[in-house]
């Protein structure tokens, strides 16, 4: 009997293993994809998805200049993907390129952003970067976010943080062990603000964005930070509904663009993956 409960339990086992491996919870993707002015057209992209499993998805075929879409649980397994990235402009310039990154069951949305262009080569001379001739440039981004951890704590903050800074305001306590930083520079926590109903955003605001800010230290553990949408917020004034604001933080300091990735004779690919918590806040105003 009890070498029967022993096969049975390894069975139980090997078969949440099995599970484990091919399923996970939900993994939503966010796909563009957009040919920008200066390159050929009409210009030709193919854009293919090699999951762990051997299943091949198109996510893009076609000539035109801009296109994207978003489904609910896309990614089934975790594991290696590979992007497939074939390219050609009206003049026949073309190039081509397999870029992997991984997924490890944890995410909750991946956004893959492929965009092209057509600008001048930097050749570096000595200390400096000087202008060379033009080429197609092929960019490929993948940013993968992830819930943040229940020891990140958002919460609403009235007070005013100087004229030139419009409302609202968030603070954000690091009660993990782990140094957090901004997605645009590292010491400033600018976000995005959603009117929302029933759990489903109507719209969104941005906000304006400015680089320029001084240096400012990342958010250290058991310290705090405030967090604006934008650079400079919104308004101090939100008018009665339900608002989400959503802010993204990363372990390590990740900048805004990606790398070149590999360098050809009129072709250069940059490519690069990146990976941050998102942290939301749902909150009413009520008058």
């Amino acid at each position: 009997m009890k070498k029967i409960e022993k096969i049975t339990l390894y069975i139980f086992s090997f078969l949440a293993f099995l599970m484990g491996e091919t399923l996970y919870g939900q993994n939503d993707i966010h796909f563009s994809y957009e040919c920008e002015a200066g390159v050929s057209k009409p210009a030709k992209a193919r854009i293919l998805l090699k999951s762990p499993d051997n299943k091949i998805f198109t996510l893009f075929a076609d000539t035109v200049n801009e296109y994207e879409f978003y489904e609910k649980n896309y990614f089934k397994s975790n594991g290696k993907y590979i992007l497939s990235v074939w390219f050609e402009d009206a003049k026949h310039v073309k190039d081509s390129l397999n870029y992997d990154f991984e997924l490890s069951g944890k995410e909750i949305i991946t956004l893959i952003s492929i965009s092209l262009d057509y600008r001048e080569r930097l050749i570096k001379k000595g200390e400096i970067y000087v202008k060379g001739e033009k080429v197609l440039n092929g960019y490929i981004r993948v940013n993968k976010h992830y819930d943040a951890p229940k020891t990140v704590v958002i919460q609403i903050d009235s007070n005013e943080i100087g004229n030139e800074f419009r409302g609202p305001f968030f603070t954000i306590k690091n009660n993990s062990k782990d140094t957090l930083y901004g997605e645009h520079l590292p010491g400033y926590f600018w976000g995005t603000l959603s009117y929302i109903r029933n759990d489903s955003i109507l719209s969104t605001r941005i906000g304006n964005l400015d680089y320029n800010f001084v240096d400012s230290p990342p958010l250290y553990p058991n310290s705090t930070k405030i967090a604006t949408v934008g650079s400079f917020g919104f308004t101090n004034k939100l008018k009665p509904f339900e608002y989400r604001f959503e802010v993204l933080l990363a372990k390590k300091w990740q900048p805004k663009g990606v790398g070149v990735y590999i360098e050809r004779q009129n072709f250069i690919w940059w490519a690069g993956t990146k990976e941050y918590y998102k942290l939301k806040y749902d909150f009413i105003v009520n008058d």
